[in-house]
């Protein structure tokens, strides 16, 4: 018997309500770790940009050079410097060959502007003419500011450099500023390592200056400081100058305080010389005073009647004096030509008499001590005073220099009289830079070489074999002023021929 099936049927199960789902929502712990990554990385990316330098080119003016030129010559005027001589600097004036048509007063200016105008060496080296390398602090000369490092002795704030230029017309120094100095320096074959040599030399001067402001000892300490200074004015260097600027400072504050009218007077010249040069080279009001004291007695000791009128004009040991020689009128017409230069008045009649004591010494193309006809050391004394004098063009000086011509410059053999050899070469190269031509071409190898090669490895120099100049040098401070001086020869003054000052 089959079991009965039930019919099949739909299976209806209840219908059971699901649960509503609620929206999605970010746990608060996954904000905060999000929030804490992008902080760091923001972090992260700013710090890399901090250590990113965008490197920008502006164009940096580190030095300013203008000029204007010079009146030409006329076409029939064999005179070349004849427009130079004519021309007037101070203000304006009449030149151009004697054409007589005013011209503008020119404006001349080279100024180093920026302190860190050495970092652009090649460029600047390129600007003025000379590669300067390691030596460009030695070079350079920043122009001078009231109240700078050179107070009281420094420029008067006008940003003049002492060329006289705007001050009574007179021109001299400014052939010392660093371009010109270079340009000077490029014209002159070997005269770059000159140049290192003078640096060399100044750096041992500046580190042989003593507390006072003096350089050595005993009883010429005072003509043999002014000697040192003279080195330092002579390479164009001022109480504003970065290197050498406190050197002289202290420098000017040891030489004005030491006018004595019982002084030596070849000391109270050459003192004399240091500050007139100093003077035309700051303006300082400072060095004013005491160079106007120093010059009056000049005056008041050539007047002094002498006991043979063969020596009236002259200078000798002391103010009071009543004969004179060339040794020592040589160092006064210097510091006169020097005064005159920086703008003081010194009277035509005191640069005539000297002139004329000069000729009574001068015999057969040589200058004597004392009377007519000397040695070589007096004769290059007469030809440089004379030609400092203006009398440059004297027919008598052609002869002197043909005498001249033949000394030779040998550091073991030379000989002079008294034993001064350093003194006779000091003369000697000047004379023959102003004379020009062969006579300088053939002294210019001769000097430089030996006292390139003689140099010590600290800059300073010994005294040649046959000297006899010891006893004032101790240290060798006389010996390293006066070979820095002869290797300063191509800048420190324009040669006689092309000075501008008026006659």
């Amino acid at each position: 018997m089959q079991p009965k099936h039930r019919a099949d049927k739909p299976i209806r199960l209840p219908r059971a309500p699901l649960p509503a789902l609620a929206p999605e929502r970010t746990p608060p712990f996954r904000w905060a770790r999000f929030l804490v990554f992008a902080a760091i990385a923001h972090g992260a990316f700013l710090l890399v940009l901090t250590t990113i330098k965008i490197v920008v080119a502006v164009p940096s003016i580190t030095a300013v050079f203008e000029e204007f030129p010079v009146p030409s010559p006329a076409r029939n005027d064999l005179d070349p410097f004849r427009p130079l001589r004519e021309y007037e600097y101070a203000g304006g004036g009449r030149g151009g060959g004697g054409s007589g048509t005013p011209l503008a007063a020119p404006s001349h200016k080279a100024a180093v502007l920026s302190l860190d105008a050495h970092r652009a060496n090649d460029v600047v080296g390129e600007v003025i003419g000379i590669r300067v390398g390691e030596h460009f602090a030695g070079v350079t000369r920043l122009d001078g500011e009231a109240g700078g490092i050179g107070a009281p002795f420094g420029g008067d704030g006008s940003g003049q450099f002492g060329t006289g230029t705007g001050f009574g017309g007179t021109a001299g120094f400014g052939h010392r500023a660093a371009p010109m100095r270079a340009q000077a320096i490029r014209q002159h074959p070997g005269a770059e390592a000159a140049e290192r040599g003078v640096v060399a030399a100044l750096r041992w001067l500046k580190d042989q200056q003593q507390a006072d402001g003096g350089w050595s000892h005993g009883s010429h300490r005072l003509g043999i400081s002014a000697l040192a200074t003279l080195a330092f004015l002579g390479h164009g260097e001022t109480p504003d100058s970065e290197e050498f600027g406190a050197t002289l400072t202290k420098a000017f504050r040891f030489l004005t305080a030491s006018f004595n009218t019982g002084i030596n007077m070849y000391e109270h010249a050459i003192v004399t010389y240091a500050l007139a040069e100093g003077y035309g080279m700051t303006r300082s009001a400072s060095l004013r005073q005491p160079l106007e004291q120093r010059v009056a007695l000049l005056f008041q000791a050539q007047q002094v009647p002498k006991a043979e009128s063969l020596h009236n004009g002259g200078w000798r040991y002391s103010a009071g004096s009543v004969d004179a020689d060339t040794s020592v009128t040589g160092w006064c017409v210097q510091a006169l030509s020097a005064a005159r230069l920086a703008g003081l008045d010194v009277p035509p009649s005191v640069l005539d008499s000297a002139s004329q004591f000069l000729w009574n010494m001068h015999h057969d193309g040589t200058f004597g001590y004392e009377r007519p006809g000397g040695t070589t050391s007096t004769t290059a004394i007469g030809v440089l005073s004379q030609m400092f004098l203006g009398q440059g063009a004297d027919p008598r000086l052609k002869v002197s220099l043909e005498k001249l011509k033949s000394v030779r410059f040998e550091w073991d053999k030379t000989e002079a009289p008294l034993g001064m050899v350093l003194h006779q070469w000091y003369y000697l190269t000047q004379v023959f830079f102003h004379a020009g031509g062969a006579y300088w071409k053939n002294w210019n190898g001769l000097f430089r070489e030996a006292l390139l090669q003689r140099q010590a490895d600290d800059g300073h120099w010994d005294l040649p074999a046959m000297s006899k100049e010891k006893e004032f040098n101790q240290p060798p401070v006389y010996s390293t002023a006066l070979c820095a001086l002869m290797l300063e020869v191509y800048y420190r003054y324009l040669p006689t021929y092309q000075q501008l000052a008026p006659q």
